[in-house]
């Protein structure tokens, strides 16, 4: 946590707002503090706003970048960048005209989903890991990217630690809820 805690209460500064997800925002969320060591700082950005987060990330030395996922030619979903250091994965979401945060992925057999997530992604409060103040998704929004890329399968079988962490958020956020009943919309599309 040392050496990203610089860039953490850094990133709580980006214009327009990044919110953190991944361990770093699980952290955040379940226990107030960093539990066991990071590999990079995950940012979710809309895709209007990626050219000035990029150039926000360049700013405070992050200038080497790849794109490390593009589900859709032309339309990257997750860019990595480094300072040489630390790295920093910001990943890109859509919207649909009403507003649904969603993004895409392959299942098992490389046909490619849209994942939507509930409403509020962006509506929790800022959470304290490590007296930082961070800007995280919501609960529901963290647990439904895991599940999503989870029920896809694209990526193979979950870690024991996100089934874990998975049933950590939801005794946690929602532990009279039934576990389908908080699962993201998950939709075929076709790109012909």
């Amino acid at each position: 946590m040392d050496a990203y805690g610089p860039l953490l209460e850094t990133l709580m500064t980006f214009e327009p707002p990044v919110h953190i997800f991944g361990g770093f925002a699980e952290d955040a969320l379940l226990h107030g503090t960093s539990v066991r060591a990071h590999d990079d700082v995950d940012v979710l950005v809309g895709r209007g706003e990626l050219d000035v987060q990029l150039g926000n990330a360049r700013a405070i030395s992050f200038s080497s970048t790849e794109v490390r996922f593009e589900p859709i030619e032309g339309k990257p979903m997750v860019i990595g960048t480094t300072d040489g250091t630390l790295d920093l994965e910001i990943s890109v979401y859509d919207r649909t005209p009403e507003g649904i945060v969603f993004f895409h992925i392959p299942d098992r057999e490389g046909r490619l989903l849209r994942i939507e997530l509930s409403a509020g992604v962006f509506d929790h409060p800022s959470s304290e890991l490590d007296e930082i103040a961070l800007r995280t998704v919501s609960p529901l929004a963290l647990y439904q990217i895991r599940a999503g890329i989870t029920m896809a399968g694209g990526f193979g079988p979950p870690r024991p630690k996100d089934i874990a962490t998975q049933e950590a958020l939801r005794t946690r956020f929602f532990p009279d809820v039934a576990p389908e009943s908080i699962q993201p919309t998950l939709t075929y599309v076709s790109l012909d």
